[in-house]
């Protein structure tokens, strides 16, 4: 049996595959990152499409799949081209629909379009590519197992932001664009992890920019669009400092966007939370090492951030904020006082 690939691999194959204008007959994307699914189904279309303006070999089907349909575009011979490409999006054939739960070999059953598509997917002509885009996938189905045999199955999920602070900087490169990594990774630090709307902030801060090469922090201050991630570290700077007035009005904005109350509070109690930990750290004299394997897993601009709140705020004023935030939290839930008031009162009270 042939070793298990890494998604590591799969992707090098894929890149690899682009770059030699050589795709495989069959793929199947995943995943809860739209735009790298995108990405790729537009550079294999880029490949296959060349030169076929008016889409005389393109085949879209989405939800249900009349798999006669699909089988007969696949097989249908192209037009003036090498290729044809056919793009099926969220069949649902990836989900395990059958009564009984798995054949001998573990390997789940499938329905009797799944189990055509999966006899047929061997017999895939050289002049077809064939492309899934799925929401849900049942691994152990045969005609997901037929797709890593013969083609590439990949899942791409939200990148952490130690992989998006270089995505980021790489992008702005292509714009003719510099930014320090401490910009990027302030940028991905205040920013919603989906790379759409960090691309839609990258254009933006392309277009202020004009003639300007070098993209600055205060450029980016100035013009982000407040995320929740955002104003919670400015709202902990405003506790860190006691300043009740900016604070509440730090609250006002994250209302203005939309956040919901219960979400505020709770991000609020678990940062307090986070940095309480950090000061009983700092006081206890951990090393800078100490503290990045206690807070593993958390981006190192984020934890520089804490750091430096921490140090603002001593031991018993964090004690006595986080008591706040539960009591808060326990107030609006047994329905005593709203949630929008509970986070009023509780921000009031932080000079005192």
């Amino acid at each position: 049996m042939a070793a298990k690939k890494d998604r590591g691999s799969e992707l090098t194959d894929l890149k690899s595959q682009i770059k030699n204008k050589a795709p495989a007959k069959v793929y199947l994307f995943s995943g809860n990152e739209p735009f790298l699914v995108d990405y790729y189904v537009g550079e294999i279309k880029k490949i296959v499409l060349e030169k076929d303006e008016e889409g005389l070999n393109y085949s879209i089907f989405e939800n249900r799949v009349d798999i006669d349909a699909l089988i007969d575009a696949c097989d249908t011979f192209p037009v003036f081209a090498d290729k044809k490409l056919v793009l099926v999006k969220n069949s649902s054939l990836f989900i395990n629909k059958a009564k009984k739960e798995s054949d001998s070999d573990g390997t789940a059953a499938g329905n009797k379009s799944q189990e055509v598509l999966k006899q047929y997917i061997p017999e895939l002509p050289d002049t077809a590519c064939l492309v899934f885009i799925e929401n849900q996938i049942d691994k152990r189905l045969g005609l997901y197992k037929q797709i890593v045999k013969h083609g590439l199955a990949l899942e791409f999920n939200q990148l952490t932001e130690r992989e998006l602070v270089p995505w980021v900087v790489k992008g702005f490169r292509t714009m003719g664009k510099t930014i320090s990594v401490e910009a990027a990774q302030h940028l991905v630090a205040v920013s919603e992890p989906d790379m759409y709307a960090l691309k839609n902030e990258m254009i933006k801060l392309d277009a202020y920019l004009g003639e300007r090469k070098e993209i600055t922090l205060e450029d980016i201050k100035l013009l982000s669009i407040p995320t929740i991630k955002s104003v919670i570290f400015d709202l902990l700077d405003a506790v860190a400092q006691q300043n009740a007035p900016r604070a509440l009005a730090l609250l006002k904005d994250m209302l203005e966007i939309k956040e919901p109350e219960q979400k505020i509070l709770s991000m609020l109690s678990k940062q307090t939370g986070e940095i309480l930990k950090l000061k009983c750290l700092q006081n206890k004299g951990a090393t800078q090492a100490d503290i990045g394997s206690y807070f593993q897993g958390k981006h190192p601009y984020a934890l520089k951030i804490m750091m430096n709140q921490a140090r603002k705020m001593d031991e018993g004023y964090l004690r006595k904020l986080l008591k706040s935030c539960a009591e808060a939290e326990t107030s609006y839930k047994k329905g005593a006082i709203g949630a929008r008031l509970s986070l009023e009162v509780l921000l009031s009270k932080i000079s005192g």
